[in-house]
């Protein structure tokens, strides 16, 4: 066997033969097949970087704990001279930032996606979890639109918190309390969502810059546009419920994902969120 094409987990014993190369939150994944034919995503960090390590180590704490269908599942770890890695169910579909390709996605089909991810945060913060980001490309949906979170890399258990942890990871999608460096709770993950959201429905996310400092002085600083400015077809609901979430204020937004959940029901009972449906994915331009 070549070193290159196979890893072997210390754990378990098992044998995974690597595939394809891609990449899930900056570390280097493979498609995969265990010993018995079974399909798998292998991703790894290198031997000799011990902080990308640690991280990766915290991360499979993080998936330990879940176990729902919109979260990968951690299956086996291991570590040899080369690399330490984790074993994942594999996700259908495509990320979210290859759907969106810069362009808007038809509303009904947003709403899909908004609605199970507001469901997302809920079970994860029941458990203690912080998001901390909400990236697109963290996110895939297969063709009936059922979303899968592929990477925690950035997440928290509130319960024991790493020792040592980036203070943000996407400028674009961090909460102004994540870059100010004050203590993250769950309605940051309330902000990182509403980024998203905004991202979904106009095809670029609220706030663009040339570099990291540039973008966190935007999400402290500066108002976000009104999303029915770019979008003047979404409904008012709509439109306000992405404000709230925006806001800079942990206070002003959405105190938890239940109350999140319960406003996107009121804009889905809105006939405006579903007439003239379009085409999925993407809106008619």
């Amino acid at each position: 066997m070549s070193d290159a094409m196979y890893l072997q987990s210390t754990r378990s014993g098992r044998t995974y033969r690597l595939g394809r190369a891609f990449r899930i939150g900056g570390c280097l994944t493979h498609e995969a097949q265990d010993d018995e034919g079974s399909r798998c995503w292998v991703k790894q960090v290198p031997a000799t970087d011990e902080a990308a390590i640690a991280r990766l180590r915290y991360e499979a704490i993080v998936l330990a704990k879940l176990d729902h269908p919109g979260v990968v599942r951690l299956l086996d770890r291991g570590r040899n001279r080369s690399c330490f890695f984790l074993v994942l169910s594999p996700a259908s579909g495509r990320t979210l930032l290859e759907l969106l390709e810069g362009r808007p996605l038809a509303l009904p089909f947003v709403l899909t996606i908004a609605t199970q991810l507001a469901h997302l945060l809920h079970y994860l913060h029941a458990r203690g979890i912080i998001c901390r980001t909400l990236a697109p490309s963290a996110f895939y949906a297969d063709h009936l639109g059922r979303v899968t979170c592929v990477d925690l890399s950035m997440a928290w258990d509130e319960v024991s918190p790493p020792d040592s942890a980036e203070l943000y990871g996407n400028t674009t999608y961090s909460s102004p309390e994540q870059i100010s460096g004050s203590v993250v709770q769950r309605r940051s993950d309330i902000y990182s969502y509403g980024v998203l959201l905004f991202e979904l429905l106009t095809g670029r996310p609220p706030f663009q810059g040339g570099n990291r400092g540039d973008l966190a002085l935007q999400h402290l600083l500066t108002s976000p546009p009104d999303v029915r400015d770019m979008r003047p077809d979404l409904p008012q609901d709509l439109a306000e419920l992405v404000g709230r979430c925006l806001a800079k204020s942990p206070a002003q937004r959405f105190p938890s994902a239940a109350s999140l959940l319960e406003a996107l029901r009121v804009v889905e009972r809105t006939p405006a969120s579903w007439s003239a449906f379009e085409e999925m994915p993407y809106a008619s331009q």
